[in-house]
């Protein structure tokens, strides 16, 4: 009685058909989890999709402002991520004031410079001092750092009131 229970059993299990869609989806997984354990011990950037751009959608270049600037970030062709969570095809936004120096193989360092909107923010209001400035948004991956090819706007310049 027990090898038969057993055999219904194992004929049970032996017939759950076995589906392809789930093996590509584990095996896109593992593959996933390899490239991105490859980027981080090697500090690999993530690379940018094709046709991606970041732009200031607000203030417009030459405009003459008021601080606090209300700053507006766009982005086409990849998605927001807030930083730490290493999806493809995804980033968050960093705005550099008055044209900092930026290594673009290494992660971004967090200055008064170079703004970070790690919590996937896509806009945000600047207190700038009297005069010139000039602002540019770069697009950074999980880690902070710039995407291959980096996905940077034109640098714009505004005068603060």
């Amino acid at each position: 009685m027990k090898k038969l229970i057993w055999l219904a059993t194992a004929a049970t299990l032996f017939a759950a058909p076995a589906h392809a869609d789930s093996w590509k989806t584990l095996k896109d997984a593992a593959k996933q989890q390899a490239s991105q354990k490859v980027e981080e011990t090697l500090d690999l950037a993530q690379p940018a999709k094709p046709g991606t751009r970041v732009y200031l959608v607000a203030p417009e270049n030459g405009a003459e402002v008021s601080s606090p600037v209300h700053v507006v970030f766009g982005l086409s062709q990849m998605g927001i991520a807030p930083a730490g969570v290493n999806q493809e095809g995804t980033g968050h936004h960093h705005l550099l004031i008055d044209n900092p120096e930026v290594d673009m193989s290494r992660p971004l360092p967090a200055t008064s410079q170079i703004v970070h909107f790690g919590g996937g923010q896509t806009e945000t209001l600047l207190e700038l001092s009297p005069g010139e400035h000039t602002l540019q948004l770069l697009l950074g991956d999980w880690k902070h750092q710039p995407h291959t090819p980096p996905v940077q706007s034109e640098t714009i310049t505004i005068t603060v009131k």
